[in-house]
C-alpha cells in the first residue's frame, strides 16, 4: 500500500482495513493471516512517524521507506518484491 502524504487519511484507512479483515473473518470458518506492506513514497508529512506508530502495535505491518517520492508505480512494485504471501492486494490508500 503506497502512501504519500496520507497523515490524515492514514488513521481511518487503517481502521477500514482491519473492519474488512474482521468481516472476511467472521464469515469464513478459517482465518486469514496477512501482513501489510505499508510504502512510505518520500512523504514530507508526518505519515511515515504514523506507520512507525501503527506498526509499534501491530506486527503484521512491514514498512519500506523511500528516501524521496518516486512514485505510486515504484511503490507499488517494491511492495510486491517484498511480499512473501501466497497472494497480493494492492489498494489505494486514499480512501
Amino acid at each position: 500500500m503506497p502512501f504519500y502524504n496520507e497523515s490524515l487519511n492514514l488513521d481511518d484507512f487503517y481502521l477500514q482495513i482491519l473492519n474488512q479483515i474482521a468481516i472476511i473473518n467472521k464469515q469464513n470458518s478459517k482465518q486469514i493471516s496477512c501482513e501489510f506492506i505499508f510504502i512510505n513514497d518520500g512523504s514530507t508529512d508526518n505519515t511515515l512517524e504514523i506507520l512507525r506508530n501503527l506498526a509499534l502495535k501491530d506486527n503484521r505491518i512491514k514498512i519500506l521507506n523511500f528516501s524521496r517520492n518516486f512514485g505510486k508505480e515504484a511503490a507499488i512494485l517494491a511492495g510486491l518484491q517484498n511480499s512473501s504471501a501466497k497472494a497480493t492486494i494492492l489498494i489505494d490508500t486514499d480512501l
